[in-house]
């Protein structure tokens, strides 16, 4: 039986140790970041000051352990970031790392807490009479826990008695376990509070797209970057600690079905707005209206978001985006004092926050509006991209700036979700796959050596994005010219120096590093499938498995499996027909070839140890008829998926 690939979902990236060092900023990227002083206000202090409100105490030695006793959480890792920015980094990114680099906890108002820059997100905290409800769950339960430990310590030592995830991204979520058990969610004994859908869309964006997504996320957050002043700065919405720790995903005991349904804990009031196709499929926010705080997910956020994040997702509806934050204001907006996000830190004072809130919202319409505008003009994504600019009420706040999404990615991605990936243009429609043409475009151009010449001429004046896109197609044709890959290499990473967008500076040096080292799998690979496909239902399961069917190998195939898991009472047809894997419940009574009455537990070992298929098949509880042979030949047909696909190369 085939080993499904299970363990690709989560698996980290490392590259080969002979790394070539980074170049320094060109006289180009110098003038271009200097510029950046005289174009915003870096002598407004607002931010930092806000940052820095209600602050109560942080770790000691910077440092959060995972449970196998590495270093998960290295807050010392972004300590270079002070003073004036150096010129590898757009001043304003540098600006915003130095906020984000403000981390521990805080007091927000009364009973409010928050802890900040122990992950990725923020964590929040509500204290009630005898315990806590706490809004979003971090990345990793290390985190979590730790950020729970400082609560109790610092505030008071009280238990968790709901837990509210306002989205279906894994840095919301994955902690859950740090501060409580799955079996407290499972009894109802802690509520586990998400918006409708939350669990579907969770298991779509990390199950069936989990391999693509992890190799793409590596790129956006920079997981093979070192982290100083020529590699990994912020991701804008904050610090990358995503590359260790323990992550879980959990189903609800509880959904929040429509917007204005309101609930008690314990005599906390909370009033719910949902936000589907904003930030995420499935999302939504909260007020406090004794607390008199907006707690705003990723719906607003002191940086523009992105549209369509880099990593892969399904596009969102900005214009969606731009009417949930206007409901928001009529909904809560009188009775608001506080604005809370999921990244970055809180907005203080009613019209501040409102302010806040109202620009956020005419940022998102604008983009929206002017891409359908030019569009509509005949304007194609990349001619859109170049034109839209921020009218200078919006632009020059410094929320509204493009730390993690940009204006013209999400120009692109407004169009996109409108009239899909084509321009119109049949030249465009059924183009030659890229390698093909880019020996055709190298020979056209007159051969590698004309086009590596004249790509030197034009580095040399500064044309770093025509650089790095002539050369592509040197390195298509031939990936085994060095001299191509390093001058695309230098050009990738004077466009990350200039870049504002973290994750820009994150894509252009991830992919310069591959350049320049190539892509080598780590030695000792963390595989989490078995942890994660148990938080999984069976169901989901099946989904996953259906992606990793190899069609080739599956034509011509018709096997009927059953799979009876008597703890779950759940009896599941599984069949491969026509190069297709379905799933049923409802055939309860269509003859199989095999049935195979397994619990959960021992199911998830099957398909992630499967060479102990014939000690888990033949040990207590476990009971099977028909031709076991059958299951085998179903498995052929699963194929791993490669999570260390070259992209920069072909």
């Amino acid at each position: 039986m085939k080993k499904t690939p299970l363990n690709a979902l989560l698996i980290g990236l490392t590259v080969a140790a002979n790394a070539q060092a980074p170049k320094q900023a060109t006289s180009f990227t110098q003038k271009s970041n200097e510029a950046v002083y005289s174009k915003l206000n870096f002598e407004d202090t607002e931010d930092f000051k806000d940052a820095k409100r209600g602050f109560i105490a942080t770790l000691e030695d910077g440092k959060i352990l995972s449970k196998s006793g590495n270093v998960a959480v290295n807050l010392n890792d972004f300590a270079f970031i002070k003073g004036k920015a150096p010129a590898t980094v757009n001043p304003a990114l540098w600006r915003q790392g130095q906020l984000n680099n403000i981390n521990g906890l805080f007091k927000i108002t009364e009973g409010v807490y928050q802890v900040r820059s122990f992950d990725a997100a923020n964590i929040s905290f509500i204290e009630t009479k005898n315990g806590y409800v706490v809004i979003d769950a971090l990345t990793i339960e290390e985190a979590s826990a730790k950020a729970y430990e400082f609560v109790k310590k610092h505030v008071a030592n009280k238990p968790i008695l709901a837990v509210i995830v306002t989205h279906s991204h894994g840095d919301h979520y994955g902690g859950l376990q740090g501060l409580v058990s799955a079996e407290d969610i499972k009894s109802g004994k802690v509520k586990f509070i998400t918006p409708k859908g939350f669990y579907e869309e969770a298991v779509s964006e990390n199950v069936l797209l989990g391999n693509v997504m992890r190799r793409r996320a590596g790129y956006q957050f920079g997981l093979g970057l070192e982290r100083n002043a020529t590699g990994q700065v912020d991701i804008g919405l904050g610090k990358p600690f995503l590359s260790g720790g323990t992550s879980s995903l959990l189903q609800p005991n509880f959904e929040i079905e429509k917007t204005g349904q309101t609930i008690n804990i314990d005599g906390l009031e909370l009033v719910f707005q949902l936000t589907p196709n904003s930030e995420a499929p499935a999302e939504l926010t909260l007020f406090a209206p004794a607390q008199k705080v907006f707690f705003s997910a990723e719906i607003a956020s002191h940086t523009y978001h992105n549209v369509l994040t880099p990593r892969g997702a399904k596009t969102r509806d900005a214009k969606a985006w731009a009417g949930y934050l206007d409901e928001a204001i009529d909904l809560f907006g009188d009775k608001t004092e506080f604005v809370v996000p999921s990244h970055t830190w809180p907005v203080y004072g009613h019209d501040k926050g409102i302010t806040f809130l109202e620009k956020q919202r005419d940022l998102y319409k604008y983009v929206h509006d002017q891409t359908v505008h030019l569009a509509n003009k005949g304007l194609n994504k990349d001619e859109i991209a170049e034109e839209i600019k921020l009218p200078a009420e919006l632009a020059k706040e410094w929320y509204n700036r493009d730390f993690y999404g940009t204006v013209k990615h999400n120009a692109k991605a407004t169009y996109q979700f409108y009239l899909g990936w084509w321009d119109g243009n049949p030249a465009e429609y059924d183009k030659l796959p890229q390698v093909e043409a880019a020996k055709k475009y190298v020979e056209w151009f007159g051969g590698e050596e004309t086009v590596l010449k004249k790509a030197n001429e034009s580095f040399q004046k500064g044309e770093y994005r025509w650089v790095a896109e002539v050369l592509k197609h040197v390195v298509f044709a031939n990936p085994n010219n060095t001299a191509a890959k390093n001058l695309q290499a230098d050009a990738f990473e004077q466009i990350a120096y200039q870049s504002e967008s973290g994750i820009w500076r994150d894509l252009y040096l991830s992919g310069a590093k591959e350049l320049r080292e190539g892509v080598t799998p780590p030695k000792n690979p963390l595989d989490r499938s078995a942890a994660f496909l148990s938080a999984l239902t069976p169901e989901a399961i099946f989904e996953y498995l259906s992606i990793t069917v190899d069609g080739t190998k599956a034509a011509g195939k018709d096997i009927k499996l059953r799979f009876v898991f008597p703890e779950l009472k759940k009896n599941i047809l599984v069949y491969l027909k026509n190069g297709v894997l379905h799933q049923s419940e409802k055939r309860v009574d269509e003859k199989a070839e095999f049935t195979l009455a397994i619990s959960k537990e021992k199911f998830v070992l099957l398909l992630t140890k499967p060479e102990t298929a014939r000690d888990i098949l033949t040990s207590e509880g476990v009971i099977f008829e028909g031709d076991p042979f059958k299951f085998r030949e179903l498995a052929s047909v699963f194929e791993p998926a490669n999570p260390y696909w070259n992209i920069v190369t072909p």
